[in-house]
């Protein structure tokens, strides 16, 4: 129950930072003290890796509304609001030295030979190894945009090469190290794998609000990070899930 009612808030508090909501943002103060002052060292650790990721998530919506738009660039604009994440990584390093623990728990070789659920990582109808799951998603991505470029002569893709590979490149490893790869391994240490999956699945979707993109388009995205973090978990490793994102 505990778990699911610090899920809750933690979608609270993306909201309330990217709507400016700050009757939101008190509702979760208010939680926050209570549950800190109150609960188990686990409970804990959950909200200060919220507190420390709201401070830094909230310098990065800042430089995307202050500092990013007086760039004229394309190519720069996308480079440097992509990069503005580290605003966001930086703190939650901080918080893995206070706390003594690697920043992440998940850079290593994957186990390629592990197996994923479909459709719930643990459970479900068909199992799959983490390599021909990623081979299927690949596969996906490619039957997805190859005859939309084919469609436009390949008109698209000659004018935006250049910014897929600089989204590619920097979004998915800034990304990943945040969602796969720091948030996953603290929120594991204090809720177990399932539950950081969770986590960090809405915590995805919702992050995207602040792009412009609807509510059911962040649905979507949530239901990509759930994937994403349960090939991390699955595999023991961040590799897979940026290599998802990079092709």
């Amino acid at each position: 129950m505990i778990n699911s009612v610090c899920l809750f808030f933690f979608a609270v508090l993306l909201i309330s930072l990217q709507t400016h909501n700050n009757g939101l943002l008190i509702i979760w103060g208010v939680f926050a003290f209570f549950f800190y002052v109150f609960s188990d060292k686990r409970i804990k650790t959950v909200i200060a890796v919220q507190a420390v990721f709201s401070a830094g998530f909230s310098l990065y919506l800042y430089t995307l509304a202050h500092w990013i738009p007086q760039i004229q660039s394309t190519e720069m604009h996308v480079f440097l609001s992509r990069m503005s994440l580290i605003f966001v990584l930086l703190p939650l390093w901080l918080l893995s030295l206070i706390l003594r623990r690697p920043l992440l728990n998940y850079w290593r070789k994957p186990a390629w030979k592990e197996t994923m659920v479909i459709p719930f990582i643990w459970s479900g109808f068909h199992r799959v190894s983490i390599a021909h799951f990623l081979a299927i998603a690949l596969a996906v991505n490619l039957a997805v945009f190859i005859p939309f470029i084919y469609m436009n002569d390949g008109a698209v893709f000659a004018e935006i090469w250049l910014l897929a590979i600089i989204f590619s490149v920097t979004n998915a490893l800034l990304e990943e190290l945040i969602w796969r790869g720091v948030l996953l391994s603290r929120f594991a240490e204090g809720m177990g794998e399932k539950w950081a999956v969770a986590f960090t699945s809405v915590g995805f979707g919702l992050q995207h609000l602040s792009l412009g993109f609807s509510w059911p388009i962040c649905l979507a995205f949530s239901v990509g990070g759930l994937f994403f973090g349960g090939i991390t978990v699955r595999s023991g490793s961040i590799l897979p899930a940026i290599a998802c994102i990079w092709f």
